[in-house]
């Protein structure tokens, strides 16, 4: 199995949105709002690292209003 962590910066005002979207892809086990530089920590768990990064690259990157990612494979 492999996991790894997300920090999410998104437009200010659009956490609310993005976190319920987050909670309904597939492979993201949890969800938590933060303040400071990110506003989104997820916790993606994945099979293999091919479809842990098909999650990140393809489903998490591109919702809308995302402005950038900082992720941290669990080694």
């Amino acid at each position: 199995m492999s996991k790894a962590f997300v920090a999410i910066h998104c437009e200010t005002g659009k956490e609310n949105p993005i976190i319920r979207k987050l909670m309904e892809t597939k492979g993201i086990s949890e969800v938590t709002g933060t303040l400071g530089l990110y506003d989104i920590i997820i916790k993606v768990e994945a099979s293999d690292s091919m479809t842990l990064e098909k999650i990140i690259t393809k489903e998490v990157r591109r919702i809308p209003h995302v402005l950038t990612t900082m992720t941290l494979m669990v080694i």
